[in-house]
């Protein structure tokens, strides 16, 4: 059914609302941008955990899809 969120979409958006009000509670581009490196080092860190340091490694070097 077209317009009804899955059960995965809507954990999703209740799992980015706290990452979103931090990104607001940034003062700066250089706050935000040091943020986005912390959320990367932790994303690395969960991957890792696991998926093994090879599994960490094939999702980092995929290419992303908006990627030009």
């Amino acid at each position: 059914m077209k317009g009804k969120k899955s059960r995965i979409q809507i954990r999703a958006n209740e799992l980015i609302k706290p990452i979103d009000q931090q990104i607001m509670m940034c003062d700066s581009r250089e706050e935000t941008l040091l943020f986005a490196c912390i959320l990367l080092e932790k994303a690395k860190t969960i991957f890792e955990a696991n998926l093994g340091k090879s599994g960490r490694r094939e999702i980092f070097s995929m290419k992303m899809g908006d990627e030009r």
